[in-house]
């Protein structure tokens, strides 16, 4: 699978890393099954079951010993409710 750099935040409370933005930078890698790889075996075929599929390459920008936003609306909103 080919893989993108990206920038974000990492957050040690939740564990979430929130992507910020993608660099451009754009790994190839090489696999004849990778719609996406310049060594992509199915390069003339209008219908292809091959993977399309990136992963990130994660960079941190941040480092956040509390939960992220949404972990934090989620928290406060289960506190306040009457049950």
């Amino acid at each position: 699978m080919c893989s993108e750099e990206c920038f974000g935040n990492q957050y040690r409370g939740c564990g979430h890393y929130v992507r910020v933005y993608y660099t451009g930078h754009r790994t190839d890698c090489g696999s004849p099954d990778c719609a996406l790889s310049a060594a992509h075996k199915h390069k003339t075929t209008r219908v292809c079951s091959c993977s399309t599929v990136t992963y990130d390459q994660r960079r941190v920008m941040n480092l956040f010993q509390e939960p992220c936003d949404d972990c934090k609306e989620a928290g406060y909103y289960d506190r306040g409710r009457r049950r």
